[in-house]
């Protein structure tokens, strides 16, 4: 068990080292909303994919059906390999 010093503590060390991994602020997540269709908290994770030049691997079929471009199944994902 971790104390609640050790836990604040990794914490602590883990926010610093995500933070500024990526930048993505909210006007442009606001903005694939409206792009897409799609909630804010889903947009997040089109922008990040877009941002990366990555594909997002979902088994939500309304957001590959709302952003196909940015979006894989897993099995699409899966047969790359």
């Amino acid at each position: 068990d971790l104390t609640p010093h050790q836990a604040d503590t990794l914490l602590g060390t883990a926010e610093s080292r995500m933070r500024g991994l990526i930048a993505l602020p909210h006007a442009v997540a606001l903005g694939h909303a409206r792009r897409f269709g799609v909630s804010a908290y889903d947009a997040r994770f089109l922008a990040v994919a877009e941002k990366l030049h990555s594909p997002l691997v979902t088994e939500d079929a309304r957001l590959r059906a709302a952003a196909p471009s940015l979006t894989r199944s897993l099995a699409e994902a899966l047969m790359r390999f």
